[in-house]
């Protein structure tokens, strides 16, 4: 047994007696990693608040190879993000982000990832309501990229050929991308136009439009997208919540 410091996210908690808790953080260094913390729910516990949910800093743990639950000894927060408490929207952001870390990274490091997640979190903890999808998106869909996912849309995913400018696109999510209009055959997926493709392809990147057409529709695209790819036909809890309290005016 060593002892383990790394950067880490803590992403969820919860009660093991009455005075501990299991936590489960994204660490730089080791992925995902669960572990036991003892005393911490005491009263007046010297931890504090510094167990935040979504708080970043530096986690020290008695690791142990093969172990699922590693040793808890202290969490050093250097980013405590207490502006996603405020907002019920915000929470339910970085809920999404967190849960698609939490259920589909792997136990080993993932340094871009793990900064990734860092950037999404800290753009929902300060983001305003007019510009919340559109956020939220330029950040979820690098992060299902880094996992490994990410859909093809310059060129058709069946017979390769580069959309023209103006093409209509059908998106097929069994082959993880856009038919073209000669292959759409009998896909079911939403019809991709010029901008929609665009802009879809600007998220993947990282970034948000300054006016985003159709996000809610977008936000289907890319629970579905998740759903079909990434968490084996199930859908993200958050990302039902969160659907929940957009509000229908976002088209």
């Amino acid at each position: 047994m060593s002892i383990l410091s790394t950067p880490a996210i803590l992403l969820r908690s919860y009660p093991y007696s009455e005075t501990s808790q299991i936590l489960r953080f994204y660490t730089e260094s080791q992925g995902v990693l669960g572990a036991i913390a003892r005393g911490v729910r005491k009263t007046g516990g010297r931890f504090g608040g510094a167990l935040s949910t979504f708080s970043e800093g530096f986690l020290n743990i008695q690791f142990r190879e093969n172990r699922d639950l590693q040793t808890f000894r202290d969490f050093s927060p250097i980013k405590a993000r207490r502006g996603l408490a405020q907002d019920p929207l915000r929470l339910a952001g970085a809920s999404v982000l967190g849960e698609l870390i939490l259920q589909h990274a792997e136990s080993e490091g993932h340094p871009p990832l793990f900064a990734g997640l860092g950037r999404g979190l800290d753009a929902m903890d300060g983001v305003e309501r007019e510009v919340f999808l559109p956020t939220l998106l330029a950040q979820l869909w690098p992060l299902i990229r880094g996992l490994g996912f990410g859909p093809l849309l310059q060129a058709c995913v069946e017979c390769g050929r580069a959309f023209q400018e103006e093409e209509m696109g059908r998106f097929d999510f069994g082959a993880g991308g856009l038919r073209c209009s000669s292959c759409q055959g009998e896909a079911q997926g939403p019809r991709l136009g010029p901008v929609a493709r665009s802009q879809l392809m600007g998220l993947l990147d990282g970034e948000a439009p300054e006016e985003l057409i159709r996000p809610k529709a977008h936000l289907r695209l890319a629970s579905d997208f998740i759903t079909y790819h990434v968490s084996g036909g199930t859908p993200l809890r958050s990302l039902t919540v969160l659907t929940a309290l957009t509000p229908k005016t976002d088209a």
